[in-house]
């Protein structure tokens, strides 16, 4: 199994369904590692709603609802090799471990992802651990043109450039 799997498709075209019956398929085939498993997707409403389905599913599966795929119930079956009842106890228990250990299980966007990372290295990458990421272009340029007026005293030849660049 390689451990990264992309999909990539247009909207409307079933992603959501696609990814939460991978994520099925993981936990069933590796039981309690839902911490070990990242699910990454664009937009916050995205990830809640996988995480929404995700759970879901799991309580559809474990008989707690009608609602349900009979087609996803045989593709657990299969990769677990459980008869039905199995499936259905199986997802029972994962459903009470994922709830247990709701800080374990990682569906998030892709920026919130690559923020922990960041955050995880900020030493080895020589920036503050208090640091904060702007996303608004508009006021970065402004903060950035600010600071450079401010330093601008300190660097005559920089001054020089500006004055030569306004004219």
């Amino acid at each position: 199994m390689s451990p990264l799997r992309i999909y990539k498709a247009s909207a409307g075209s079933g992603k959501t369904y696609a990814l939460t019956l991978e994520y099925l398929r993981l936990l069933f085939r590796f039981p309690a590692m839902h911490r070990h498993i990242l699910a990454v997707t664009f937009t916050n409403k995205a990830a809640g709603e996988m995480k929404h389905r995700i759970l879901n599913r799991l309580h559809a599966l474990a008989g707690q609802t009608d609602e349900g795929s009979v087609d996803e119930l045989h593709e657990l079956m299969r990769i677990s090799g459980l008869d039905e009842k199995g499936v259905r106890e199986k997802a029972a228990h994962l459903l009470d471990v994922i709830l247990n250990d709701y800080s374990g299980f990682s569906v998030e966007t892709i920026d919130k992802f690559f923020q922990s990372v960041i955050r995880s290295f900020t030493r080895e990458i020589g920036i503050q651990p208090g640091y904060n990421l702007e996303l608004d272009h508009h006021r970065v340029l402004s903060l950035a043109v600010d600071q450079l007026f401010q330093d601008i005293s300190d660097h005559p030849e920089l001054q020089g450039w500006l004055i030569r660049f306004a004219e």
